[in-house]
């Protein structure tokens, strides 16, 4: 019943999955949801606030903020993350 009632909508199939993409790869970071990789699994509802830094030891960060903090502190970050440990979503 489900399929006759979306059935007389215009549309062509469904949406395809969107696949995870490294971060490190992406030219323009800044606002874009992401993921984060953990140990104990992956964390969704991030935001980049910043590019990719490198810092004074040479690795690559991201300021990350939460996705509520996105919205009410305009992307105040509240953590640096590995870069390579970040996904767009």
């Amino acid at each position: 019943m489900a399929e006759a009632q979306t059935s007389k909508y215009p549309y062509f199939g469904v949406p395809p999955a969107r696949q995870p993409r490294p971060a490190t790869t992406e030219p323009a970071l800044t606002g874009k949801r992401v993921i984060l990789s953990t140990p104990e699994g992956f964390v969704y509802d991030m935001r980049a606030a910043t590019e990719v830094a490198v810092n004074t030891d040479g690795s690559a960060t991201i300021e990350i903020c939460s996705e509520a903090a996105w919205y009410v502190s305009g992307g105040s970050p509240h953590a640096t993350w590995p870069a390579h440990l970040v996904w767009i979503e």
